[in-house]
């Protein structure tokens, strides 16, 4: 008898007995009447407390940043994050697998409008100092965060949501396209959510564009957030110090989130902050709102200086001023293309954290841009 049939003979041993499910069945009637509450939802309609969930994408395309925004708008307690509704303040344990400490702080420091307390940081350039960086595989190494859980809970600071960023970073000595290795992590995690944790797994896009590795990943999850480079017809309108990313939902167990996708932008404000908003497909995509934003940021510039700063055709520029001027958005004066009171009321609607009201207007702005 060879090793393998041996092995064989101990797991399917007549001689063990199986545990007892009978305990675990349940009727409809009895099922009716438990008393469970309803899941509570911590953004929108598509993340709920107790939820499993991935963002992925490919290098640079802004996974980092998003869950980097999240975190800091459920830390504070923000009333929305990119048009969603957010529950209330909750805390947050941020893994890092990769970043240096600087990165992280700079990130976080330009995203957050005050200091948190209830946003806790597991860096790993500390970790690797130590020689010892997170490996998610280990049963070890999963007990070793059960217990750092367990001591926040303790001290009264309960993460409702962790995000481990990045799942290749975090994992180490396994192969990641076998089913049966991701597994055993796949247990832990979900016996994380069944413990009421949020928790949201950072990955990379493989070269399908689909989520790297094993499929079986996905099984499990509640949610799952792609985002990717906006296509080229859409990038040429980008405003200089932007950067922009498409988002999408590949999957929601719930009801299908408002936006479900769009395009997610991020820019430095005036006191070196970063904005990290939502807009509309139908705003950033009409050049001559793009061109009189341009306009009242930078003032009355020649055409082709706006078609190289934009890298817009210089037709395009001309064709959008004229669109401005038809929509009585400029001034009068032709040689003065600079915004009008009602140019100044379209900028306020698109973009109302960064241009105020003019006076005389009423403000129809549903509230704060979502963060």
């Amino acid at each position: 008898m060879n090793v393998e049939t041996e092995l064989r003979a101990i797991v399917n041993d007549s001689t063990q007995k199986p545990r007892d499910l009978s305990k675990y069945v349940l009727t409809m009637d009895e099922l009716s009447e438990m008393d469970i509450p309803k899941r509570e939802f911590l953004i929108g309609t598509w993340m709920p407390k107790d939820s499993f969930g991935m963002v992925y994408a490919q290098r640079g395309h802004g996974k980092s940043w998003f869950c980097m925004a999240m975190s800091v708008a459920i830390a504070q307690g923000s009333k929305h994050f990119l048009g969603w509704t957010i529950s209330g303040q909750h805390g947050v344990l941020y893994v890092d697998g990769e970043m240096a400490l600087a990165e992280i702080k700079e990130r976080f420091k330009s995203l957050a409008n005050r200091s948190l307390n209830n946003l806790f940081l597991l860096p790993s350039e500390t970790l690797y100092r130590d020689g010892k960086p997170i490996c998610l595989d280990d049963k070890l190494e999963q007990k070793a965060i059960d217990e750092l859980l367990l001591d926040l809970e303790g001290k009264g600071h309960r993460p409702q949501v962790i995000v481990l960023d990045n799942l290749s970073t975090l994992r180490r000595g396994i192969n990641e396209n076998d089913n049966s290795e991701a597994q055993a992590l796949l247990d832990w995690l979900v016996s994380l959510r069944h413990r009421g944790y949020t928790i949201v797994i950072v990955h990379h896009a493989g070269k399908s564009g689909q989520q790297r590795g094993a499929s079986i990943i996905e099984v499990p999850m509640d949610f799952i957030i792609h985002l990717k480079e906006p296509e080229k017809n859409k990038k040429k309108f980008v405003i200089p110090g932007e950067q922009r990313f498409e988002f999408l939902f590949d999957k929601v167990r719930g009801i299908r989130p408002r936006p479900d996708f769009g395009t997610i932008v991020l820019r430095h404000d005036s006191e070196n902050g970063t904005e990290f908003l939502c807009e509309e497909e139908e705003e950033f995509l009409q050049p001559h709102y793009v061109v009189l934003r341009y306009l009242k940021e930078n003032g009355h510039s020649p055409q082709r200086k706006i078609s190289k700063d934009l890298e817009m055709g210089l037709g395009s520029v001309n064709k959008a001023i004229q669109t401005l001027r038809s929509e009585d958005l400029l001034q009068p004066v032709k040689r003065s293309n600079v915004p009008n009171r009602n140019g100044e009321y379209i900028l306020h609607q698109l973009w109302p954290k960064k241009f105020a009201m003019p006076e005389g207007y009423e403000d129809v702005h549903s509230g704060e841009i979502p963060f």
